[in-house]
């Protein structure tokens, strides 16, 4: 790398030890870089380090402590009322997954009906057609002329009747005449 520079910065800081009554000064190195004219940390600080480790720890109160205790602690009531309360959500997981259950099967019955619905209505078709294409309109109207001595009806025979569009006439006796 061109136009690195590498230096060396000592730090000193002062350490007691716990059991002794000693101090001693402790030398840190940090290593720094500089590349260009930006300069790179690599290392926090150890004098934050030495900090973080030696805060005294604070002497709580006996009141202080009993108080955190009750605080932490869970009364006879409440874990009554977490208990009432997770078997309330367990038991409407359990009644969600039924009815999803019970909608999967259902959903599962109307597709097959509905396939063989669909397969009825084909095969009704084909022999609907098959039907058709046996039948010959032209032979039934000789065979009714002529052998059997029937004859096309005329005008005033056909009596028209108004329906609704959706119904249908059946006709159970024979029609007046007026």
């Amino acid at each position: 790398m061109a136009g690195t520079q590498r230096s060396r910065v000592a730090y000193f800081d002062t350490q007691r030890r716990v059991n002794s009554g000693r101090t001693e000064q402790v030398r840190y190195y940090r290593q720094t870089y500089e590349d260009g004219n930006a300069v790179r940390r690599l290392d926090e600080f150890p004098e934050e380090e030495t900090r973080r480790r030696q805060k005294p720890a604070k002497r709580v109160s006996e009141r202080a402590r009993r108080n955190r205790a009750r605080a932490r602690s869970m009364s006879a009531g409440y874990v009554v009322f977490l208990t009432a309360v997770c078997v309330l959500t367990l038991a409407l997981c359990i009644h969600y997954l039924q009815l999803r259950s019970q909608l999967t099967n259902q959903s599962e019955t109307i597709a097959s009906m509905e396939s063989a619905l669909s397969k009825l209505q084909a095969d009704n078709d084909a022999y609907e057609r098959q039907v058709q294409s046996i039948i010959d309109l032209d032979d039934v109207r000789e065979t009714a002329l002529n052998k059997l001595d029937m004859h096309m009806a005329s005008e005033d025979q056909i009596r028209y009747y108004r329906t609704s569009d959706d119904s249908y006439v059946r006709q159970y006796m024979s029609v007046p005449v007026n």
